[in-house]
């Protein structure tokens, strides 16, 4: 039986690893994972990209972006860990970004940038989706059933992570094809930003937890889930919006 401090975190027992050694292995893992490195975003940021490559991306993009709350909600709630909760809710708060959430929400920032490309009020809703922006949500809904440490895998090394790694390849995609107002990019360079200083709270929480093989072994498939996921996401963008690339790729 796992012997636990008053606060509920088990106490350090064999492992394989140190918590920091574990932690530092990640954040090495997902500096190299498919999911930051995908020919995806190279090609993106290179720019000259037509109108509708940029509908296509963005358009199932947006899905991914409604349901992240949906996982930090799932872990504040499952996680017996008062310091964690603390954590994630500090980061509930900047995602909702209250009290302006109406308009400032991340969602709603994101709508914001989906204007300023060409959609129209509520188009963003009637896209269809592909089969692996659809799966990539199902993946993290599951991974929050699963386990509340594999969700916190998912979302730390798996987003706010990887998120300042991937993000600058859209921008620059984004601004070498468009001309558009500062404002309309604010979603992505809040999140170059603060999920840097996301990643480094919840770090936090991952050392707090991650002193047994068993909770490692559940980061890192959380993590790996979300990457994984991550990195399909980028491949089927890849056969929609530039067939020349996916072929190189598969031939």
């Amino acid at each position: 039986m796992t012997e636990r401090d008053p606060t509920g975190v088990p106490r350090p027992t064999s492992s394989r690893v140190t918590p920091a050694e574990f932690v530092r292995g990640l954040r090495d893992e997902v500096a190299t994972h498919a999911a930051v490195t995908h020919p995806f975003l190279l090609r993106f940021a290179a720019g000259a990209l037509t109108r509708w490559q940029i509908w296509g991306y963005a358009s199932q993009h947006y899905y991914l972006v409604c349901f992240f709350t949906a996982y930090l909600e799932a872990i504040a709630n499952r996680t017996p860990d008062p310091q964690v909760r603390g954590l994630v809710r500090d980061i509930l708060e900047d995602e909702y970004m209250r009290p302006q959430s109406f308009e400032r929400s991340h969602p709603a920032l994101y709508r914001r940038f989906l204007r300023a490309v060409g959609f129209g009020e509520g188009e963003w809703d009637r896209v269809p989706l592909l089969p692996a922006t659809r799966t990539f949500v199902q993946i993290h809904l599951d991974t929050t059933l699963r386990s509340w440490l594999q969700a916190l895998g998912a979302v730390g090394p798996g987003h706010e992570w990887a998120i300042p790694l991937m993000f600058p390849h859209l921008v620059r995609g984004i601004e070498r094809s468009l001309r558009l107002e500062p404002a309309a990019l604010e979603y992505f360079q809040l999140h170059i930003d603060l999920d840097v200083e996301h990643g480094n709270a919840l770090q936090k929480g991952l050392l707090r937890w991650a002193t047994t093989e068993e909770n490692q072994d559940d980061i890192h498939q959380g993590a790996r889930r979300s990457l994984d996921a991550r990195a399909a996401f980028w491949s089927a963008l890849a056969e929609q919006l530039f067939p020349d690339l996916s072929s190189e790729q598969t031939g």
